[in-house]
């Protein structure tokens, strides 16, 4: 599938970010422990890299079982101790790491490991079971190797195509242009992907190139068109578009030391 997408990112590391240029490719590579279901627009938390969960009565322990025989993408099999290297990073950062969604594992006071397949998250006090969820679904919370981070001092940031447990590989990635992945032949989930491979094309949202290309058939899927061009797209046979909600800020900041921006 010829996908395109903004995908020019300013660095790699997709816990330290909060865009689409990372979650619009990168996302393709790896799981979550949990993750919100696809089919009711995200409504339900389904399993993900965790199978199931149990919850503490009063709220303050949060305790996973992981699938076995999960491998990354270099062979590497996932165990209890990459989901709490990842967690442990993004709940309390190294020095030099800022991660957006820190704030949401702030009354996390340990994770443990009981064996390979089992992690456990302790909280200092209770948060709604639906907001503590929400944060463990988040898309942006991807579970990474641990030799991983301890390889690259905790830092992915210049580091393109870090091993992740999901359906599609990096092959090659020319910057501002294309970065093509390939099906992850040993991925858990049976079945699944179902296309043997994407290229994401490096395309400004709401260009007139992104509308272009679409409608001329260098792509087959588009994000974030140009009203103009989805227009387009609806009047044209065997195509379609469609509108959605999204969280999202988008936001125009004024430089206010030149005229006439410098007058209240």
């Amino acid at each position: 599938m010829r996908y395109g997408v903004l995908n020019a990112p300013a660095h790699f590391d997709v816990h330290q970010s909060g865009t689409v240029s990372n979650m619009g490719t990168q996302g393709s590579m790896y799981d979550n422990l949990i993750r919100r279901n696809p089919l009711d627009s995200g409504q339900t938390i389904i399993p993900d890299l965790a199978h199931s969960w149990e919850i503490a009565k009063d709220g303050k322990t949060y305790t996973f079982h992981l699938r076995k025989g999960v491998v990354f993408h270099d062979g590497a099999e996932l165990t209890s101790a990459d989901v709490k290297a990842t967690f442990d990073r993004i709940r309390k950062p190294p020095k030099g790491v800022s991660i957006p969604r820190t704030p949401l594992f702030s009354t996390v006071s340990d994770i443990t490991t009981p064996d390979k397949y089992t992690v456990q998250f302790k909280l200092s006090e209770s948060r709604p079971v639906s907001f503590m969820m929400g944060a463990f679904a988040s898309g942006w919370n991807i579970i990474v190797r641990k030799k991983t981070l301890e390889d690259n001092n905790y830092s992915l940031r210049d580091i393109k195509d870090y091993p992740g447990t999901g359906p599609f590989r990096s092959v090659k990635r020319v910057d501002k242009e294309v970065w093509v992945m390939e099906r992850h032949k040993d991925y858990w989930n049976e079945g699944l992907p179902y296309l043997d491979g994407v290229e994401f094309y490096h395309l400004a949202p709401f260009s007139p190139e992104l509308g272009r290309a679409l409608l001329g058939g260098k792509l087959d899927y588009a994000r974030l068109l140009d009203p103009v061009s989805a227009k387009k797209v609806k009047e044209t046979e065997g195509m379609d578009s469609t509108a959605y909600f999204q969280s999202v800020i988008q936001a125009v900041w004024i430089n206010n030391a030149k005229k006439p921006f410098d007058d209240p």
